[in-house]
């Protein structure tokens, strides 16, 4: 359901896809704690011999959610796109979701991800290609611009060429990747063209912030990433904030059974205590930084080296004795 432009009721969110973070785990974390009404995937990447990864396939299959999920495809030759869409026809997703804005320099050299907004005939293929050989829904998320946001109107038509479920908009440049700041007034230039939903995205941080948006774009709903492993509650207070109920604020045993989940997807992986680590600091960073922000909790969990080490630091910071 998506409700535009309203602030008293529901207002539609998403999680958007992270490399590495947005994980089944992760997705099951959201469920406990309050999840959006949408989830994307990591990207699956388009390629010759590409197939249904594993671990899209636990994910359609084994996750906890009930929410909507729906499959993010990076790549540029239609032809195989064609192929991979037809596989994921087997599958129960809402859509399939065009990457067409991914700013990293390395996916970028491959000439996939935003690179496809200097490429908007190639962006016109793959979804003709999808929509002609299957019967999936399509979305696009896509960056205003290459290198500038006076390309987004020339980007905005071509999208508006065919039928798409939604069009979600990081209102930044590819080339300005996450320090440029965002123009949501690009929001509205969407809104005016697109038959389609319009979710906004980008470095929103707070329910607050995420209510402003709505209000100053008229925008179907909101997209959230980063904020989202910092604070995985948001999504359950964006709803509290726009129903006028009283907001969750999460107390430091909240956080500590948070971080205690997350160590738990790792006790089972064949790594070395510095590699568990690793991959549980992923979390606890953002959450370090987010709730002490100019402390010493960040620089201490910067520094841990074991699990042990790591759950130590994190009982003493949010556990009160």
């Amino acid at each position: 359901m998506y409700v535009t432009g309203q602030t008293q009721g529901k207002i539609f969110t998403s999680l958007a896809p992270m490399r590495g973070l947005t994980t089944r785990h992760f997705m099951d974390i959201l469920y406990d704690c309050g999840e959006p009404d949408e989830y994307i995937s990591e990207f699956l990447r388009v390629h010759p011999t590409a197939t249904i990864p594993t671990d899209i396939i636990d994910l359609i299959e084994n996750r906890k959610s009930v929410a909507d999920l729906s499959i993010q495809l990076l790549g540029k030759e239609p032809e195989h796109f064609s192929r991979i869409a037809k596989m994921l026809q087997n599958y129960k997703i809402k859509s399939i979701n065009l990457n067409c804005g991914c700013p990293m320099p390395k996916i970028g050299r491959k000439g996939v991800g935003g690179t496809l907004l200097t490429e908007l005939n190639t962006i016109d293929n793959i979804i003709s290609i999808i929509s002609n050989n299957t019967n999936i829904p399509i979305s696009v998320k896509t960056r205003i611009g290459y290198k500038s946001p006076q390309e987004f109107a020339i980007i905005l038509n071509h999208l508006a060429r065919h039928k798409l479920s939604a069009v979600y908009v990081h209102a930044r440049t590819v080339k300005g990747m996450y320090d440029e700041p965002v123009d949501f007034e690009c929001i509205n230039v969407a809104k005016a063209t697109l038959d389609c939903p319009v979710i906004a995205n980008g470095d929103i941080r707070t329910a607050q912030e995420a209510i402003n948006i709505i209000e100053k774009t008229n925008a179907d709903g909101i997209m959230i990433g980063r904020a989202a492993i910092s604070n995985p509650w948001i999504f359950r207070q964006i709803g509290e904030l726009a129903n006028k109920a009283k907001i969750f604020v999460p107390t430091g045993e909240d956080y500590f059974n948070l971080i205690e989940k997350l160590q738990s997807f790792t006790s089972e992986l064949v790594l070395t205590d510095f590699q568990k680590t690793s991959s549980v600091k992923k979390y606890v960073i953002p959450i370090a930084d987010f709730v002490d922000p100019l402390g010493a909790f960040p620089y201490c969990i910067r520094r841990a080296t074991t699990p042990q080490e790591l759950m130590n630091i994190c009982k003493n910071f949010f556990v009160k004795k």
